[in-house]
């Protein structure tokens, strides 16, 4: 009981701190959620509809996973050069690159009718996606003082939670208004994924107007700044290896179930795509509480133990999904599942950039990229082939396992390796 008054007046504190953080965040920081806010509708919706556009062209569902695996593939070879480029071009430049061919990619997979010219869009796409993780994190930490980094990154996690809700929840709906027009199915989520791609072309208005500018000790990359690959290969730190094999087992997990998770509860737990997306939307909420209280847990029992703990009851959610037949017992695990994750990477990030030293945050990032969707891309092609099988129970327990993983090596980072180490001893290669 006194616990959780604690966490109760705890959780009232922290939301006083993050409004007047919010006030305090610096121009830059402030056009960058705005366009990830459209970035997040737009992603929304395609998650919701891309699979069933894909399904109702009659391709089959180890193509779909070709397909799916084509992006992340993309970004396993781009993040380093993107990383590279972000510093020589400077963050306004490359966010304009970014969201545009982004967009574009986006109106190609929904305009085109095969599955070689979908994948070779979603890897173009992919290419610049990559560079959206890579850049944001040094972006966000070099926009941002020490005391209002948390701050920063659990913000940056609400809000592409919570546009990501309202794009699943228009994803539902949106075919079925274009239905009275009279368009059959198959052009109802076409239109639909268009919009998504202008949406995300949006984006690059706000990025026009980014300042070179930085409230950090750490200054933000200019055009004419000397850069050195020594950070991301020969030079690479212990840190940056250690966190990027937790990582790859990251991408493993949430690539053998999430992007087929419209899949799973359609046509497995018979629930419709209406309720599907209104049940993606409402995932919001504790996903939204469960990340606000996040750094009050972190500064009440310790940032890595809140990490590791979270980590440890991911696996519990996956299993869940693996075991269950019923719609609704599949709801509060995927929430559980989305709160939990949400939660964990948003400390996760600022742990990262924490430990990183100033010359290797954009290589700690990349890496962090390359690895994560090295996993994704594997797992996608795993998955596609169950799928064709009608298996839809193993891709979870497989993610188990995976999840399992992934709180081991974060446990071990956590608890026996020490920040003076990890930004001192570079890895000889």
């Amino acid at each position: 009981m006194r616990l959780a008054q604690g966490l109760h007046q705890g959780l009232y504190e922290r939301l006083q701190d993050y409004f007047a953080s919010i006030r305090q965040f610096n121009r830059n920081i402030v056009l960058l959620l705005i366009a990830s806010g459209l970035g997040g509708i737009a992603s929304g919706i395609i998650d919701i509809n891309f699979n069933l556009y894909i399904l109702s062209l009659g391709i089959t569902p180890d193509s779909l996973g070709q397909i799916l695996s084509a992006g992340p593939f993309a970004h396993v070879v781009s993040a380093i050069p993107i990383g590279f480029l972000g510093e020589v071009l400077g963050y306004r430049a490359a966010f304009l690159i970014i969201y545009a061919v982004t967009g574009f990619s986006q109106l190609v997979q929904a305009s085109a009718g095969n599955a070689p010219l979908i994948a070779a869009a979603g890897f173009v796409g992919g290419l610049a996606v990559s560079g959206n993780f890579v850049v944001r994190i040094p972006f966000l930490a070099a926009n941002s003082t020490p005391a209002q980094r948390v701050h920063v990154f659990t913000l940056n996690s609400v809000l592409s939670g919570l546009s990501y809700a309202l794009g699943s929840l228009l994803a539902g709906y949106l075919p079925d208004l274009l239905q009275r027009f009279g368009l059959e199915l198959t052009l109802q989520y076409r239109y639909t994924l268009i919009f998504a791609g202008v949406l995300t072309l949006l984006g690059t208005l706000p990025m026009m107007c980014l300042r070179t500018s930085s409230i950090s000790t750490e200054p933000l990359p200019e055009r004419r700044r000397k850069v050195s690959l020594s950070p991301y290969l020969w030079g690479i730190e212990r840190f940056t290896i250690e966190s990027s094999m937790v990582e790859l087992f990251i991408g493993v997990t949430l690539g053998l179930i999430v992007p087929f998770m419209n899949i799973f509860f359609i046509y497995n737990l018979n629930v419709t795509r209406e309720n599907y997306s209104t049940i993606v939307a409402l995932s919001v909420i504790p996903v939204t509480l469960m990340t606000f209280l996040g750094p009050l847990l972190a500064s009440r029992f310790g940032r890595g133990r809140t990490i590791t703990v979270s980590r440890y009851l991911i696996p519990l959610s996956t299993l869940t999904l693996a075991l269950t037949t019923q719609a609704w017992i599949g709801t509060g695990a995927l929430w559980a599942y989305r709160a939990l994750f949400t939660m964990s990477q948003a400390l996760w990030f600022a742990y990262a950039m924490d430990l990183a030293s100033a010359r290797s945050k954009m290589a700690t990032s990349a890496w962090l990229e390359i690895t994560y969707w090295l996993g994704q891309g594997v797992a996608a092609l795993i998955t596609g082939t169950l799928l064709a099988r009608s298996n839809y129970s193993l891709p979870f327990y497989l993610s188990t396992g995976a999840a399992l993983v992934t709180a081991l090596l974060t446990h071990w980072i956590i608890r026996y390796q020490s920040p003076e180490k990890t930004q001192t001893a570079p890895m000889e290669l």
